[in-house]
């Protein structure tokens, strides 16, 4: 955030650039985006946050869906041991 002296004489009104980087947005980190709860079923989902990477492995999937989030956890460590086994690069900043 930038301050901007020329606007209204010595009091500095702050404004965003257009370069500034957004609040809220972070680094990327881990292969999966966060996991979330589908109102309808009530289903825990996650993705990939790259399914780019993938590879040709057919084990791999970009999406994962399970009853709880546990579950969706221990899921998520088996298709991180199975990426990592195909050569695939597990963790993504």
């Amino acid at each position: 955030m930038n301050f901007d002296k020329s606007r209204m004489g010595e009091a500095a009104i702050p404004y965003i650039d257009h370069e500034d980087p957004l609040p809220g947005a972070g680094e990327r980190v881990g292969r999966w985006a966060e996991p979330y709860q589908q109102a309808e079923t009530e289903m825990w989902v996650v993705h990939l946050r790259l399914p780019e990477l993938l590879g040709d492995d057919v084990r791999l999937v970009d999406t994962l869906t399970a009853t709880n989030r546990e579950t969706l956890s221990a899921l998520m460590e088996q298709q991180d041991a199975l990426a990592a086994d195909a050569g695939l690069r597990v963790s993504e900043t």
